[in-house]
């Protein structure tokens, strides 16, 4: 105040903060654990990837029943059970080979299904997937056109 000459002054610190040491501590325990954050890591990734698969999969199968030999089904659920077994233990590598195993069973599944569609647009008369105009009537005047954009 500068009537009566009085100062007061306030001075915040951290009470609760870490100390040089402690910073340091917890680098140096983080560098000595970062291998096995990595592989815990794997075995996340790992597992998710597979459930995901597990799960697209069973609903192709749902939706391509009627298409599916028996072979085929119990082909494909016999990879899906050896693999829900597998994420349930802490093998990263067996987990990511039952992986790459539903995938390649699993193409039989969409080669089923895409057979099947060709067979029945072929009993449709119309044509294939592949052999489609895309709407578009082989009468229409189609005029390509170039453009330019004018800047103001």
């Amino acid at each position: 105040d500068m009537g009566t000459g009085k100062e007061q002054s306030i001075k915040i610190t951290a009470s609760s903060g870490l100390s040089e040491d402690e910073i340091k501590k917890l680098v140096k325990d983080a560098e000595l654990h970062s291998e096995e954050d990595k592989k815990k890591r794997e075995l996340v990734d790992a597992r998710n990837t597979a459930d995901s698969l597990i799960y697209s999969t069973e609903k192709s199968m749902q939706e391509a029943k009627d298409t599916l030999d028996e072979s085929t089904k119990s082909q494909i659920n016999g990879v899906i059970e050896k693999l829900k077994k597998a994420m349930e233990s802490e093998d990263a590598a067996e987990i990511k080979k039952l992986t790459e195993e539903l995938t390649q069973v699993s193409h039989k599944l969409a080669e089923s299904m895409y057979a099947k569609a060709a067979e029945q647009a072929q009993a449709a008369g119309g044509a294939g997937p592949s052999q489609s105009t895309g709407g578009a009537s082989q009468d229409e005047d189609v005029v390509d056109a170039d453009f330019e954009e004018v800047k103001k």
